[in-house]
């Protein structure tokens, strides 16, 4: 009975040490040269789309941090000295019914376009008037006939 406790323990020292070497870590997305105060990071499916309401828990000894995802599966992790010193190891709790998941740092956002804008309207010229020859005599208009009406 002994010996099997022994063998027990020792597959289970092995199984969480391995379950832990293949987790992320803290060093794995931040290092002493990350500018910013703060990172994105993404979390995706196994086919690349991403997973909303994704809980990441970091903790080492005495400082712990629970990061949620967004809807469009990023979260934002702050770039701080404590963490980087503790390098805490970053557990995933994926939401019910998903196996696998990808956590990688987001690429930057892209920038908004350009305002887009109107072509200049075009400078639209008054009509001239037509030219009126001072010596001309002035223009009349005649009435028409009634129509069946005869002119002399």
């Amino acid at each position: 009975m002994r010996a099997a406790r022994i063998v027990l323990s020792s597959v289970l020292v092995v199984g969480l040490s391995s379950s832990c070497a293949l987790r992320a870590r803290y060093r794995d997305f931040v290092t002493p040269k990350t500018e910013g105060k703060e990172v994105q990071l993404l979390v995706t499916d196994g086919q690349g789309a991403a997973l909303p309401n994704v809980k990441v828990e970091m903790s080492e000894w005495k400082n712990r941090l629970v990061l949620t995802s967004a809807a469009d599966g990023r979260l934002t992790m702050p770039v701080d000295k404590k963490y980087l010193d503790e390098n805490p190891v970053l557990v995933v709790q994926l939401p019910a019914g998903m196996s696998q998941y990808t956590l990688a740092l987001a690429p930057p956002p892209l920038p908004p376009p350009p305002p887009v804008m109107a072509p200049p309207a075009l400078p639209t010229e008054p009509t001239p008037a037509p030219a009126v020859d001072p010596a001309a005599p002035p223009a009349t208009t005649t009435p028409a006939p009634a129509s069946g009406a005869t002119t002399p």
